[in-house]
């Protein structure tokens, strides 16, 4: 196994899914979402997923979000940011284009910046309360997006290489480039580990 995608939340626990390797066996449901407490305590929190992609909280720190993207679903959980327990798993937002849903930043406005991975877009969900909806897009040259995150209001974008280039070959050209994109609104403030 190996892991994937990892985030700290407002306490200082580091969040971390871990998945088959795919150079050594297909992803199946073997997928674990850990939790590192800081006093080092680790905890297996969501077990049977595939491929644990992007970790978020809301702007309120109430709700956490988490995608397996062979699902093609980002998931809401009740968060409690004192024990850091996580319940009352539902979907909170199901892709159904092109490509799945990979890893996602929060804005100060509480929507999730999405990157879909063979769909060469990111997308912008409204928060909770408003059902999921895409409220806006990002297109880029290469299908393989892979992970947003903001630096002031402009979102980096990350990519990786196309892995069918004679399908693909304009996707090839800018595969594993990162884009730079002005989008006039804030991210959420990241957090560090807190060892004790």
């Amino acid at each position: 196994m190996r892991f994937n995608d990892g985030a700290v939340d407002s306490s200082g626990r580091f969040w971390a899914g871990a998945m088959n390797d795919p150079k050594v066996k297909e992803p199946t449901d073997e997928g674990v979402l850990f939790r590192l407490d800081p006093d080092l305590t680790l905890h297996r929190v969501v077990e049977n997923v595939s491929i644990p992609n992007g970790i978020g909280w809301s702007v309120d720190n109430k709700t956490m979000y988490f995608t397996d993207s062979p699902t093609k679903n980002i998931f809401q959980f009740k968060y409690d940011s004192v024990t850091g327990d996580i319940s009352g798993r539902q979907i909170f937002f199901h892709w159904n284009g092109e490509g799945v849903p990979d890893g996602f930043a929060l804005d100060v406005e509480g929507c999730l910046w999405v990157a879909i991975c063979g769909g060469s877009k990111v997308i912008r969900i409204a928060p909770e309360g408003h059902d999921g909806k895409v409220i806006g897009e990002i297109l880029l040259p290469t299908r393989r997006v892979t992970c947003p995150t903001f630096i002031g209001e402009e979102l980096f974008i990350s990519s990786a290489e196309e892995e069918e280039p004679d399908r693909y070959p304009q996707s090839t050209k800018f595969g594993g480039n990162l884009f730079r994109v002005h989008v006039g609104v804030r991210g959420l403030r990241r957090h560090k580990f807190k060892r004790q």
